[in-house]
């Protein structure tokens, strides 16, 4: 009886390792700093630590892939009652994706939206952030997760903490 329990039990054992490393490694490497805004605000900068943003945002992404990852950077600065997806809102990623969008403009159904969007954050001006995120909430059909206002600097930075692993 004892080979028995034995034989269940490593293989839920090392499932669960595998589950737990994946969930641990598969977090996004960035660097937060937190700046003043010309206007005396807090602002909270993310940088990538692996410069894989040519790859993750190649030119022939389709137009879904491009909604989502605005999506999902926008997660970062607005406050909703469920989030799914995230990732850094960097620099990096909002100058690839201008490039994208630009390369595919005639293509996109709704490039206007993503520039427009794009444009705004590439000069860090955040202050539509929750329009922009319910203009692509709705796009994808959005039912729940609708944002209703924008996340203070310590929320952001929570919500970086808990989704990204952060290095000093």
């Amino acid at each position: 009886m004892k080979i028995i329990h034995k034989k269940i039990w490593i293989p839920v054992v090392l499932a669960g390792v595998l589950v737990c490393g994946y969930l641990y490694f598969d977090k996004e490497n960035v660097t937060v700093r937190v700046g003043t805004a010309p206007t005396g605000e807090k602002v909270v900068q993310v940088h990538d630590q692996d410069n894989k943003v040519e790859s993750e945002f190649p030119f022939s992404m389709n137009e879904n892939s491009v909604q989502q990852a605005i999506h999902n950077m926008s997660h970062q600065k607005v406050l909703a009652d469920k989030k799914w997806g995230a990732l850094p809102l960097t620099v990096e990623r909002v100058k690839r994706l201008l490039q994208v969008v630009e390369a595919n403009k005639k293509e996109y159904e709704n490039a206007d939206l993503y520039l427009n969007i794009l444009r705004s954050w590439d000069k860090g001006n955040f202050d539509s952030v929750v329009i922009n995120h319910n203009a692509i909430w709705s796009l994808q059909g959005g039912t729940v997760g609708k944002a209703f206002g924008v996340a203070s600097p310590e929320e952001e930075m929570e919500f970086i903490q808990e989704n990204y692993d952060v290095k000093q």
